[in-house]
């Protein structure tokens, strides 16, 4: 059953490179690498959304990230106020 969820975010990402692929100009070089990183990006975490659904959402991550510094802040306004 996860293949299959797999073949349909596919089917999907193709649909959507369809469709928005020939709107981009030739000298829109940029903004395809672009479209083409965030769409492959957006694939490869569904796929593995589908495959470890326990897995950490972007943001858990973000939170992980910035604990240290909430941390300090904190420290921080607590040696300043008292």
């Amino acid at each position: 059953m996860n293949w299959v969820e797999v073949l349909r975010f596919a089917a999907v990402l193709i649909l959507m490179v369809l469709y928005d692929w020939p709107k981009m100009t030739r000298q829109m070089k940029r903004e395809k690498v672009v479209y083409g990183i965030l769409t492959g990006l957006g694939g490869i975490l569904s796929v593995l959304l589908v495959f470890y659904p326990e897995m950490p959402g972007p943001t858990q991550w973000l939170n992980v990230m910035y604990e240290p510094l909430v941390n300090l802040m904190e420290k921080l306004t607590v040696q300043r106020s008292g």
